[in-house]
């Protein structure tokens, strides 16, 4: 293994996995709150070492020693005060044994206890001095980092700032606040006045930790953000309650992955766990941060060594979990053309607009209600369908046998989602290869989500590529080349791709696009879009590319429905007006209808920008899509392979009009 870079480097380089809590951790093993923590460095190491190990293996890449509380001050109360060198040399050694070459190890420094805003000078000093020792012996043990986490103090943590500057000025330090309920820190401060005060008293990392769950710390981090320092963010299990007696954190591990993606999508750089977290919830971020780790990866394959100022492979050099296998250089232009290799693809190449509806792979092995939905969108005019790969991680027929078999026993010609993440580099060779054998030929190939709600909430997310260096491995092989250079049969994909209108980093959206485009992107389906002033900025932005847009479409199911996707799904805002109108009309079929009329006003304001649409109608309710779809009329002519006798089904659907009126 080459020389590690240091931990600022590697921060520089792309995301890290923090740890989760020591403390609440150690309380479920059994160990009495009344007990010193820090002591067990002492008195139990191996039960110390052990909670590092499960860490590591869990996928985290900074580890927290066990000295929270390990201040002279904190000490004295259990009678500990002369143990404070031993306990906290020991704490790194623990540490630094369970990490070896996969981990950093950062010396966590806590508060002292003495409330700031009230005390004496005298008071301040002593606190002061303890910090000072505690720092002093956690650097001369050899941490990578001081983390100072858990303060309520401005005054306490800016003074621990300071002196850790002093005592280790080549030691970076982070600095992270607790924040309530309402976003505020000490003294009513929100997110962007803390970040600038610790970034003015020296911190190189700031942040926040402890205090709130992961919904609220995404909102507090975020807003610090874009201050000139990397951001990290380590929130609570959500909060505490009390189960026969025991104080528990029931918060969701699957919970922690969507906001580690959420909260790393939005610019924060290290993300990790506080009370009531446990391995589970490192290993549910892990693949979140492999995914972006991944993205960034690329761009630096793409653009050159150190263009954001850390050298060339870093991220494989400091992450033991990196793949070595990498996506050939891209590959020359396809030597079928793309109007020969599809009936989408000849659309395509007329400039025709682009129309297909996404159906949901059934649970099971029988296909006879997806035909049906086929059959229904058929007679409806649409004759293309695109089927997601493992959405919601649900077991689900694969998604190319359902293709496969609807290509052979419809007139439907479907469009296969291939994404990165659960599928080998070696398997994902073979699956593309196998799309082409059972005569698929349009492909939108997608990183993925990680794997997060659902039945099987604890498989493991592969990730060697993502969606760029897979769209390089399909362009390779349309042109006859596979990975490794070797000469193969040439396939015939029409290759789509994902792209996010509402990401919150738009300059790493469009480098990302370009980025596709050279890999051999040909066409880009969009998430879903509600807003068409934020489309209107993406097509306007990534209109140079050329690139042909097919806007994403979901009809709102409910209020509730509309509030979970601005919330919870990255990329997805949705107008607040949108939001109060499904508020008004709450659930069931009148809300259902609203959020189709919605849909056809989002769909009706950006069709003349577009070359196509797909719609997503919720649960598969084919003749919400087909209603959707009437407001493009003016520009989709529909199939003629069988007679169009209008939309069917659409008297269920109650007060939804089959054309809305135009805009000016």
């Amino acid at each position: 293994m080459t020389t590690r870079p240091s931990l600022a480097e590697a921060i520089d380089a792309g995301p890290i996995l923090v740890d989760g809590a020591m403390g609440s951790l150690l309380y479920e093993r059994g160990v009495l709150h009344t007990r010193s923590y820090d002591e067990l460095n002492l008195s139990q190491p191996e039960l110390i070492r052990t909670v590092h190990r499960d860490y590591v293996q869990a996928g985290a890449e900074l580890v927290e020693t066990n000295t929270f509380g390990a201040n002279r001050i904190a000490l004295a109360r259990h009678g500990l005060a002369e143990q404070m060198a031993a306990i906290n040399r020991a704490a790194v050694a623990l540490a630094r044994s369970a990490a070896g070459e996969r981990a950093y190890v950062g010396g966590a420094v806590g508060p002292t206890g003495v409330k700031h805003g009230v005390a004496s000078a005298s008071e301040r000093r002593l606190a002061r001095f303890a910090l000072a020792e505690q720092i002093d012996t956690l650097v001369l043990a050899g941490v990578d980092a001081i983390v100072l986490e858990t303060f309520t103090s401005i005054l306490e943590i800016e003074m621990a700032i300071n002196v850790a500057k002093e005592r280790g000025p080549r030691v970076p330090v982070f600095a992270m606040m607790v924040f309530g309920a309402d976003l505020k820190s000490d003294g009513g401060l929100g997110p962007s006045e803390i970040a600038d005060r610790l970034i003015a008293a020296g911190a190189d990392v700031v942040g926040a930790n402890c205090g709130i769950g992961p919904s609220e710390l995404y909102q507090v981090t975020v807003g610090m953000v874009g201050h000139g320092r990397p951001v990290i963010a380590q929130p609570n299990a959500g909060l505490p309650a009390s189960v026969e007696g025991r104080t528990l954190y029931v918060a969701n591990p699957e919970h922690f992955g969507v906001f580690a993606r959420r909260m790393l999508k939005s610019g924060v750089r290290l993300v990790g766990g506080c009370c009531g977290t446990t391995p589970d919830h490192t290993r549910a971020m892990l693949g979140a941060v492999r995914m972006l780790r991944g993205e960034k990866l690329d761009e630096r394959i793409s653009h050159g060594a150190g263009e954001r100022g850390a050298p060339a492979g870093a991220i494989m050099q400091r992450d033991p979990l990196a793949r070595a296998a990498q996506p050939s250089p891209p590959a020359p232009p396809a030597k079928l053309p793309v109007g020969e290799r599809s009936r989408l693809g000849g659309r395509l190449a007329r400039g025709e607009f682009l129309v297909s509806v996404e159906l949901t792979a059934p649970p099971g092995s029988d296909l006879t209600k997806t035909k049906q939905q086929v059959a229904e969108l058929l007679a409806g005019g649409v004759d293309v369908v695109n089927i997601a790969d493992g959405p919601r991680a649900s077991a689900r027929m694969a998604n190319v046998a359902v293709c496969a078999r609807l290509a052979a026993e419809t007139r439907v010609e479907p469009i296969l989602h291939v994404c990165s993440r659960d599928r080998s580099f070696l398997g994902l060779i073979a699956h593309l290869l196998g799309a082409q054998g059972l005569g698929l030929r349009n492909l939108v190939i997608i990183t993925g989500d990680p794997p997060k709600m659902g039945d099987y909430p604890f498989s493991t997310p592969v990730y060697d590529v993502d969606s760029v260096g897979l769209l390089r491995i399909a362009a390779g092989l349309n042109a006859g080349v596979d990975p490794a250079g070797k000469e193969c049969e040439p396939t015939a994909f029409v290759l789509a791709t994902g792209a996010e209108p509402g990401a919150h980093d738009r300059d790493r959206e469009l480098r990302r696009l370009e980025d596709k485009k050279a890999a051999g992107a040909e066409l880009v389906m969009t998430q879903p879009v509600y807003d068409p002033r934020t489309l209107e900025r993406f097509l306007d932005d990534a209109g140079p590319l050329g690139l042909p847009v097919m806007v994403g479409i979901l009809p709102l199911a409910s209020h509730r429905n509309a509030e979970f996707l601005h919330n919870e799904v990255p990329g997805m805002g949705i107008p607040a007006e949108y939001r109060e109108r499904m508020a008004r009309v709450g659930g069931g079929p009148a809300a259902r209808a609203e959020g189709i009329r919605i849909a056809q006003e989002a769909l009706a304001a950006v069709k003349h920008r577009v070359q196509g649409t797909y719609v997503m109608p919720p649960f598969n309710r084919v003749d919400s899509a087909l209603a959707v779809l009437e407001v493009a009329r003016d520009r989709w002519q529909p199939s003629t392979g069988e007679p169009v006798t209008g939309v069917a089904g659409m008297a269920g659907v109650a007060g939804v009009p089959h054309v809305i009126g135009r805009r000016p």
